[in-house]
């Protein structure tokens, strides 16, 4: 009998089928029986329904192998299907069906978009025993079902809201939430009740404070922080607040152990704050820190970079170009994101940024690269202009970038010609997008490299 061929054994062609797109997947379905016993369950593992595609008789037909369902349809379409591995299912827009959230109890995630609530929902909702993970946005809880909502909350893991709107505490007082362990908020109406509702969720570790209009609301969450009410805390996002720093040092303080950090201050850290994050220094994931102290650069991003092992993703903006170069080498060789905004003095750059790509290379690992060049001040005037992703410029030196997918820039002054463009499809062979304009001054030749990059699979966005 012969032996079969290493390409149609299943183990082999699942290995593949991690380094495709997905869209490369109907196309590897049609070489071979083999081929299409290992895609087609990869195919329909995840299916978007919208209006007229898929049909809903091929979702039915494959209905075995979907195990994430986003929905945009009428419910008179999805009443027969049933999915028998289904974990995650998306409902968007339109009437909730109970029958559909019926005939699938055993998920373990449910998102609501904007659908239109049914009487009753959330009693229906107590009957998904394995739900864990809930998402709601613009959904509203009634007064009659208060406690079937906080009832619900008491088996969940992770918690979404998003323009939520809900009664008062009614009988939070008496409940417990021991098993949610991560909570986005977005806009809610009544704040207070949600900040009682998560203290009484003693071991939430992953706080996201997505709705901090108001400077109040986020000054509430700090105070409980600070006074440690969630000791297994490790992250926390407060984008959009100014946050002071006071704030930030009670933050740091308030905190055991800090892996991922994301938030705006109004201020340069004091020196004493910037003692209790360095504490944090050996455990940070992911950092993400404004502050407002344009257009003086950042004073501390040369030291985290150089600092922070374990980092994987890191958003740092105002940064001085000439500290990055002559600075000690990073340390980050976990980043797989990384956010600059550079400022450099334009009379040095083709010196400075150089040895900034070289700190750049030594991330081998990095998937996303966004290199903003934005403003420099130049003989006390602002100067707009482009980080030179030319090989003269030492574009060369970010040949150990092997696994970037993206790279990001903007400014005015980008002059890129073909051979950066071959250069960039040799050496980043897993690059799929670069977001900026390759040549500001020539548009012919950006018509050119763009159509060379298409023909090679990568896309441009400008």
């Amino acid at each position: 009998m012969p032996s079969q061929h290493p390409l149609e054994l299943p183990e082999i062609l699942s290995h593949i089928a991690l380094y495709l797109h997905s869209r490369s997947y109907p196309t590897c379905a049609q070489v071979s029986k083999g081929w299409y016993q290992v895609f087609i369950p990869l195919i329909w593992k995840s299916v978007h329904l919208r209006a007229g595609e898929p049909h809903p008789e091929a979702v039915l037909r494959y209905s075995h192998h979907v195990a994430t369902l986003y929905v945009h349809l009428e419910d008179q379409v999805l009443d027969p299907l049933r999915c028998p591995n289904l974990q995650s299912l998306t409902l968007a827009k339109y009437p909730t069906s109970k029958e559909l959230i019926l005939s699938h109890t055993h998920i373990t995630r449910l998102c609501l978009q904007h659908a239109q609530l049914v009487p009753e929902l959330w009693t229906t909702l107590l009957q998904l025993h394995s739900l864990r993970d809930l998402e709601l946005y613009g959904a509203r809880v009634l007064e009659q079902d208060t406690d079937a909502f906080w009832q619900l909350c008491t088996r969940l893991k992770r918690l979404s809201v998003f323009y939520l709107s809900i009664p008062r505490q009614g009988q939070l007082s008496s409940m417990e939430f021991p098993r949610l362990k991560e909570m986005d908020v977005g806009k809610v109406n009544d704040i207070p009740t949600i900040l009682g509702f998560m203290s009484r969720c003693q071991n939430l570790a992953v706080i996201r404070w997505h709705g901090a209009a108001y400077r109040q609301d986020s000054y509430d969450l700090v105070e409980r922080i600070a006074s440690n009410t969630w000791p297994s805390l490790h992250s926390v996002s407060i984008p959009r607040a100014k946050v002071s720093d006071d704030d930030l040092a009670s933050i740091l303080r308030g905190m055991q152990q800090i892996t991922s950090l994301d938030m705006s201050c109004s201020s340069t850290p004091q020196p004493g704050t910037m003692d209790l994050l360095r504490q944090h220094f050996s455990n940070l994931a992911t950092l993400d820190m404004d502050f407002n102290i344009w257009p003086s650069p950042n004073p501390i991003a040369q030291e985290i970079l150089s600092s922070c092992p374990l980092l994987e993703r890191c958003v740092i903006h105002h940064i001085d170009a000439t500290a990055i170069a002559k600075g000690k080498p990073w340390v980050c060789s976990r980043l797989r994101t990384l956010f600059m905004d550079l400022q450099f003095d334009p009379l040095t750059i083709s010196d400075i940024q150089p040895r900034v790509f070289e700190q750049i290379a030594r991330l081998c690992r990095l998937e996303y690269l966004r290199l903003w060049g934005g403003r420099a001040s130049a003989s006390r005037r602002v100067v707009s202009f482009s980080v030179d992703l030319r090989l003269q410029n030492g574009l060369d030196k970010l040949s150990t970038l092997r696994s970037l997918r993206v790279i990001e820039f903007r400014g005015s002054t980008q002059k890129m010609g073909k051979k950066e463009i071959v250069w960039m499809l040799e050496h980043w062979r897993s690059l799929e997008m670069i977001r900026g304009k390759l040549n500001v001054a020539e548009p012919w030749v950006q018509d050119k490299l763009v159509r060379i990059l298409k023909g090679r699979g990568v896309r441009t966005v400008v």
